[in-house]
């Protein structure tokens, strides 16, 4: 038995190289295929780049939160959403989506929702809350909603 394992693994170790050998050719072609398509593939993304940029369109509302027995300070929630019709239509809708979720947070959670802040800006909530984040070191990221969404 102690012999048996040592050749089972020498046996399994030689097996290995040997086939890994014959492949070699298939192996090398196979990587160099998948380097040639992500090559066609970022030539076509550069040359959809000239389409228009769609821009993000982010509503904020920086909340104090009041329950019973918890008492919170600047609590942002943000509501995204990307600019497809109009630019006032887009800012209604995000506003729209964000006051739902703020009534959804005071039904729920909260006895009491105050607004200390209402910000609206045509850029990506990720970015705006981290600019926000420089700012004011006490903001915490309540919920990034996606206004997109059809409900």
């Amino acid at each position: 038995m102690k012999t048996f394992l040592p050749l089972l693994f020498t046996f399994l170790f030689w097996g290995a190289a040997a086939f890994a050998h014959s492949n070699k050719n298939l192996i090398y072609h196979s990587v160099f295929s998948l380097k040639n398509d992500s090559l066609r593939k970022s030539d076509s993304v550069v040359k959809k780049d000239n389409a228009p940029h769609i821009l993000k369109i982010c509503a904020c509302q920086v909340l104090k939160l009041q329950s019973a027995n918890y008492k919170a300070r600047n609590f942002a929630l943000y509501s995204e959403r990307t600019n497809k019709k109009s630019y006032s239509y887009d800012v209604n809708k995000a506003k729209w989506i964000l006051e739902r979720e703020k009534r959804h947070i005071a039904n729920l959670f909260y006895d009491k929702v105050d607004v200390l802040d209402d910000i609206v800006e045509a850029t990506d909530c990720r970015s705006m809350f981290l600019k926000m984040k420089k700012q004011h070191k006490t903001l915490i990221l309540y919920d990034i909603v996606d206004a997109d969404i059809k409900k």
